[in-house]
């Protein structure tokens, strides 16, 4: 599926160094000054008034061209280097609105945080927009504001007959799940994601979870009539134009942004606009659903059998999940690029050492990489478990995983009877707590 995607929709490749070359895993160098990381104080600070009375603040980078970009935050807020990024928008013509969604209601930032938002409070934006500016107007949003943006769309087809100045959105890293999966769920994509019919231009990093879903992404899209592009960000992961930790590729491919997202605009103007009529609604508009918060492993709401798995180690051997049968199996989904997965590793290989003995087994499934860059990672790390390769996603597509890390555990018949995503302290004594009826269950008395 993904090769298809690449066919069929444009990549623009990464431009490499002044060496030619660059190392996506090499820290990167706090001494750098560069114009991406020191921005300019905003053009301009503007407050608009939604209906309801709500003030919303607005930073305005004013511009010559014929195009106005809305950018909404993620859910972690703002950062001097998106400011820094709209900058170079506006000196490349293209008008920046950047509203402050998390200041306008005092927000904490968060991965749910703008779940509340009205997209009214949005539209008020959007109308001062059209309003005071005969420019075209498009959206930039990232990670759950993307469906927010959708939302606000669809509210203003629905008030009006004019959208043909409206041009489309630009899309981050899109989250459009009523929640995220806790591992072997099936995804349920919120109802707009289904109802949307305006040109959509997908920047997706490889370095990510949502890499390996994209395709069902752009189905859903399409479902309500949106025209999907998707452009393949090479050897970057989410938020890398907006950290402040960021590595020298995703520095090399924040520079060239304002270039790609000017040609992502070009292709979105070729459909004249967004259609006047919304795409049909089906059901209920429901907010995102929040985890219930707990920090342990969550029991999974109907207990079933695990998939297959079947994958190479890092040693080249062929490990069989059914291999493993009888042993109470914890199956931790992850990359080396995932800061919070790297973090867990030393707690993972602490609690296989303290339960394998009584009958667990750990299986690193990383996914997406090639052994060379595994070998280097590991090099430093004492790591006793084996790693699996999931070269191409297969394994991770199988097993339902939508974020890294995802954990699951099985029991000695292999059903999952825990998943979790997020990374925490597996050696802890409440998870041990948690994992020792399992480890109980059909052992011989004299064994427990």
């Amino acid at each position: 599926v993904l090769g298809a995607v690449r066919a069929r929709w444009p990549e623009l490749p990464l431009a490499a160094d002044a060496n030619g070359s660059y190392d996506a895993h090499d820290p990167p160098d706090p001494s750098r000054l560069d114009a991406l990381a020191l921005p300019r104080a905003p053009a301009s600070e503007r407050v608009v008034h939604s209906d309801n009375g709500d003030e919303i603040p607005v930073a305005v980078f004013p511009a010559d061209g014929g195009r106005l970009l809305i950018w909404l935050p993620s859910e972690f807020g703002s950062s001097p280097r998106r400011t820094a990024l709209a900058e170079r928008l506006a000196e490349r013509g293209i008008e920046v609105w950047a509203p402050d969604l998390h200041a306008a209601w005092f927000l904490p930032t968060g991965r749910y945080s703008l779940n509340d938002v009205d997209p009214a409070a949005v539209g008020a934006v959007l109308k001062a927009a059209l309003a005071e500016t005969d420019k075209t107007l498009y959206f930039m949003a990232e990670g759950r504001s993307v469906a927010l943006a959708l939302a606000t769309v669809r509210a203003w087809q629905t008030a009006t007959d004019d959208t043909s100045r409206l041009g489309g959105l630009l899309a981050f890293s899109p989250n459009l799940y009523l929640r995220t999966p806790q591992g072997g769920e099936t995804a349920d994509y919120l109802p707009i994601a289904t109802a949307s019919n305006l040109p959509v231009y997908i920047l997706q990093p490889r370095e990510s979870a949502g890499f390996w879903h994209v395709a069902d992404d752009v189905r859903a899209l399409e479902h309500g009539g949106s025209p999907v592009f998707v452009h393949v960000l090479e050897r970057v992961s989410d938020g890398f134009h907006a950290r402040v930790d960021f590595s020298p590729a995703e520095e090399a491919m924040t520079r060239r942004l304002p270039e790609v997202l000017l040609q992502a605009l070009e292709l979105l103007a070729g459909y004249g606009g967004t259609p006047p009529q919304p795409a049909p609604l089906h059901g209920d508009a429901l907010p995102p659903q929040r985890p219930d918060g707990s920090t342990l492993l969550r029991p999974v709401a109907e207990i079933r059998d695990a998939p297959d798995l079947a994958l190479p180690s890092l040693d080249g051997d062929l490990i069989r999940l059914d291999d493993l049968r009888g042993s109470v199996v914890l199956v931790n989904f992850w990359a080396t690029w995932c800061p919070p997965c790297v973090e867990e590793i030393p707690s993972l290989q602490r609690l296989y050492r303290r339960l394998q003995p009584h009958g667990m087994e750990i299986l690193a499934v990383d996914v997406g990489e090639d052994a060379v860059t595994m070998r280097a990672f590991l090099k430093d790390k004492p790591v006793e478990f084996p790693v699996l390769m999931d070269t191409q996603g297969d394994a991770l597509r199988r097993w339902g995983v939508y974020a890294f890390p995802t954990t699951l555990v099985l029991d000695r018949q292999h059903r999952i009877r825990y998943a979790v995503f997020g990374a925490f302290d597996w050696n802890s004594d409440e998870v041990v707590a948690t994992l020792q009826p399992l480890l109980n269950d059909g052992q011989a008395p004299d064994a427990r």
